[in-house]
């Protein structure tokens, strides 16, 4: 059965937004006096859960999603600043849409940052929807992709650099690549099992080539 539809994750996965997060983050820490990190510390939390790094970042919880929304804001200003991991990121998804019939983005972020991305790399043409998505929701969107396009979780599949990314996919029972350079390490992924690990975007195309000519 063929993969009919690819949906990628956004930040860590397609763009490489993390030193830019990371200064937001540590801008609005001084905004809302919560504690600062440091890039030593990032580097711990590659390894956890967003759950866990909850409990090491002393954001008050009321204080949550308003630092979240203005990080949003922040990173929207700077939209044309973000770059692609991958410099050849046209000719994939001009390779991709060869092989699959949908392809979207489900992103935590907002949507017009990744408009604009999509703009700057000339491949709005090629993504069919962007859905965005509370950070522990991702599940429901996923769903939401599947009745939407009429598809079977067994026909999708995901792309993303976090564990919730990969916990989303297994309770929907939808395929899950995880990319081994985005915000998550590759000994967190694999500790989630994921369907696939891969180190270069080109890999997807091998699997859904192979895929769909079982």
């Amino acid at each position: 059965m063929a993969y009919k539809c690819v949906v990628f994750d956004f930040d860590g996965t397609l763009a490489d937004t993390e030193e830019k997060a990371f200064n937001i983050y540590n801008e609005l820490a001084t905004k809302y006096k919560y504690s600062t990190v440091t890039m030593e510390e990032l580097q711990h939390i590659k390894n956890l859960h967003v759950k866990e790094i909850k409990e090491i970042v002393d954001i008050p919880f009321y204080q949550f999603p308003r630092a979240l929304r203005d990080g949003q804001k922040m990173m929207r200003k700077e939209s044309n600043e973000i770059h692609a991991f991958a410099p050849d990121i046209h000719a994939f998804f001009t390779a991709l849409r060869r092989e699959t019939k949908h392809i979207g983005i489900l992103t935590s972020n907002i949507k017009k940052t990744v408009s604009d991305f999509l703009i700057t790399y000339d491949i709005s043409h090629e993504i069919e929807f962007i859905m965005c998505s509370a950070l522990m929701s991702k599940s429901k969107k996923i769903k939401k992709v599947l009745r939407k396009h009429d598809i079977k979780p067994s026909e999708m599949l995901y792309i993303g650099d976090e564990v919730r990314d990969i916990e989303a996919c297994h309770k929907v029972g939808v395929d899950v690549a995880a990319v081994n350079w985005g915000y998550n390490t590759p000994l967190a992924l694999e500790k989630c099992k994921p369907t696939f690990m891969i180190d270069n975007i080109w890999k997807v195309i091998d699997i859904v080539k192979t895929k769909n000519d079982h």
